[in-house]
């Protein structure tokens, strides 16, 4: 940095304001985690109000008029090229966040807020019973509050495209559109023929009563297993798993089901893929911009990463499986690997998508993205929600939904109003079969050292290329980057291919 700029200290203001609107975000954090995890049921409107004030605060933070006429300052500077790459995009990452902040109105964040604590409630209600009909209100106001928001941020954009782009800097529903149908194109084939085959596993191998204690203590197993520092983390269990937190505090939950031990371990494995990304941002850009992810769909692959490429390989189990079974007992003690690594592996419909196989979660994916399309396009009402759901189900995974809570129901993304967010699940696994291309290329014997239970070159791997490079580019440069090319899908669709035709023999 120039003598001149740090003689006025302005970039060491905009880090200081940048630190302590981060430390303000942690504090909401922990609220917002306790507010799923522990809080009691009378502390609901308390804690509505809150969440809500806390909102306020940061809101008001960020669009400081100090922070716009800093970065001005900043930017016209007869030596700000004289700063260094990363100092640069400290500063477009502040201006980008501050310009939509800035359109933001402050009543509109508190607002926006509170009705997502009310709404989470009401969905949480609404699912135990089953009752889409108690949540619709909520879920109605939510979607006009989204549409405002959009609104806010770009009124000459479709507002669809922008929420998508708001969660994935360069993606709209023409991009997602094409990937998508790309994707759709490659994988049916795949589905009809591992569901049609001969060789089909044996559910019985993973369907078995297992106690919530017993799994408890597997995931920790796991995280260790994985170099998840519980020291700086927890784990606990919610009624839809999620990660909180990032650096020292680095928390994950979990929800339990004693008769499919499955749900809760890869929900452990994937909300610890989260919180590793988290873990190793950049050390040395601590609660700067660049501290930070690169983008949701990053987030969601590196924990898909762990969840599926890393937990439901051979290679793994190979080692894992004797561990697994000194844990649990009797209970798994008769299994073999091959069959039971095809059991974890099974491509099958299924209901629900934190259940789904890394193969037909895609079209979970989908039909969310297109639902949200005909949402905000207003070519679909709330009220018309669970029949669409309910027919999208039928025609791609050939499920009839008998209930409210294993359809529209079942994700709480909707009650937080994270529309735009789901096609960003899916991204996260393209991305990752491009980067596993990369790795094989650099670590070729990756697999052997898997099977030999050695993950610390895959898992340095990963902190190298992604993780300690935080917010320092935006995704599909990221992409580009790490792989030397432009991003595609069709690594996604080849390693489906590739995996999945070994395992059923097509």
């Amino acid at each position: 940095m120039t003598k001149i700029i740090r003689k006025v200290d302005l970039y060491e203001k905009l880090m200081t304001i940048h630190k302590e609107n981060t430390l303000l975000g942690s504090v909401s954090g922990i609220v917002h985690y306790d507010y799923e995890v522990f809080m009691p049921k009378k502390g609901i409107q308390q804690r509505t109000e809150e969440l809500a004030f806390l909102s306020g605060i940061i809101h008001e933070r960020n669009t400081s008029p100090k922070i716009g006429s800093f970065l001005k300052e900043i930017k016209s500077h007869k030596d700000y090229d004289k700063l260094v790459d990363a100092e640069k995009r400290n500063i477009e990452l502040m201006q980008r966040d501050y310009d939509k902040a800035t359109k933001i109105p402050q009543e509109f964040a508190i607002k926006l807020s509170k009705l997502g604590a009310i709404a989470t409630q009401k969905w949480k209600e609404a699912k135990s019973k089953a009752d889409y009909s108690i949540f619709k209100k909520e879920l109605e106001q939510m979607i006009e509050l989204k549409k405002k928001q959009a609104y806010y941020l770009n009124p000459n954009m479709d507002p669809f495209n922008v929420l998508l782009d708001d969660y994935e800097k360069g993606f709209t529903k023409e991009v997602y559109d094409r990937i998508f149908q790309e994707v759709k194109t490659g994988l049916i084939p795949i589905i009809q023929a591992c569901i049609g085959s001969p060789n089909q596993p044996d559910d019985s191998l993973i369907y078995r009563e297992c106690p919530v204690e017993i799994q408890r203590n597997v995931i920790l197993d796991l995280a260790k297993t994985v170099q998840y520092d519980l020291e700086g983390g927890r784990l606990d269990e919610a009624v839809h798993p999620f990660s909180s937190g990032s650096y020292d505090d680095a928390r994950i939950t979990v929800k339990y089901y004693p008769e499919d031990f499955t749900n809760a371990f890869f929900a452990g494995l994937h909300e610890a893929g989260h919180a590793l990304y988290s873990k190793n941002y950049p050390r040395n850009y601590k609660y700067q911009p660049i501290g930070s992810a690169c983008s949701s769909a990053m987030h969601e692959g590196q924990a898909r990463f762990i969840e599926n490429i890393i937990g439901r390989s051979p290679e793994f189990w190979e080692y894992y499986l004797p561990q697994f079974k000194k844990q649990t007992g009797s209970i798994f003690e008769d299994v073999e690997l091959e069959p039971f690594v095809h059991a974890i592996n099974k491509v099958t419909q299924s209901k629900i998508r934190i259940h789904a196989d890394p193969v037909t979660y895609s079209l979970h994916i989908i039909l969310r993205y297109e639902l949200e399309k005909e949402l905000f396009t207003d070519k679909l009402t709330v009220d018309e929600l669970p029949i669409y759901w309910n027919e999208k189900m039928k025609e791609y995974l050939s499920m009839d939904i008998e209930n409210d809570a294993e359809g529209i129901l079942q994700d709480t993304h909707y009650a937080w109003g994270l529309f735009g967010y789901f096609p960003t699940y899916a991204l996260g696994s393209y991305y990752n079969a491009q980067f596993l291309t990369q790795l094989g290329k650099e670590i070729p014997e990756w697999r052997n050292q898997m099977r030999e239970f050695d993950l610390s070159n895959i898992l340095n791997w990963l902190n190298t290329n992604i993780r300690n490079k935080g917010n320092l580019f935006d995704p599909l440069d990221l992409v580009k980057n790490v792989t030397g090319k432009e991003f595609s899908a069709r690594y996604f669709i080849e390693r489906a291919s590739e995996k999945y035709s070994k395992i059923y023999g097509f």
